[in-house]
């Protein structure tokens, strides 16, 4: 386990810094808990949570680079769709830039699974993920925010 905990924390610093949407994903994830995180996730039930998480972090920092889906009403549909092109897309289909490690995360039929041999549970596990996850939120903030 320690190796496939490690493997999915290296995944998850090597990520391009090109937005906070892959970050984002896994926060709402993560928020289910050590024993949930992982279960699979449908694109319908991310896009309200997803939303709201973004429009708070624009009201907390000044984010360059927000799609225009963001600046207007909630709508299902765009953010469905937003789902589906960025971050999920992103999140299943490409390895990362350092290790070249394979995606960790399947696109199927508008769900979003954790791969199996990746779907670790425990606390400090569940712990480290979180750490490794605001980390790379972190340094997006960095670079394209103004605080």
């Amino acid at each position: 386990m320690e190796d496939r905990l490690k493997q999915l924390i290296q995944y998850i610093d090597e990520f391009d810094r090109q937005g906070p949407y892959k970050m984002n994903v896994l926060k709402i994830m993560l928020e289910r808990g050590s024993r949930d995180w992982y279960a699979p996730i449908s694109i319908t039930e991310l896009a309200k949570p997803y939303y709201d998480l973004v429009n708070e972090q624009l009201r907390s920092y000044t984010l360059k680079n927000i799609s225009a889906d963001f600046t207007t009403n909630f709508s299902q549909a765009n953010m469905e769709r937003h789902l589906r092109t960025l971050p999920l897309k992103y999140l299943s289909t490409t390895s990362t830039r350092v290790s070249n490690i394979s995606p960790l995360f399947e696109l199927i039929d508008d769900m979003f699974y954790v791969r199996e041999e990746y779907r670790i549970e425990g606390e400090a596990a569940h712990d480290r993920i979180i750490k490794a996850v605001e980390q790379k939120f972190e340094e997006y903030l960095e670079v394209f925010s103004e605080r």
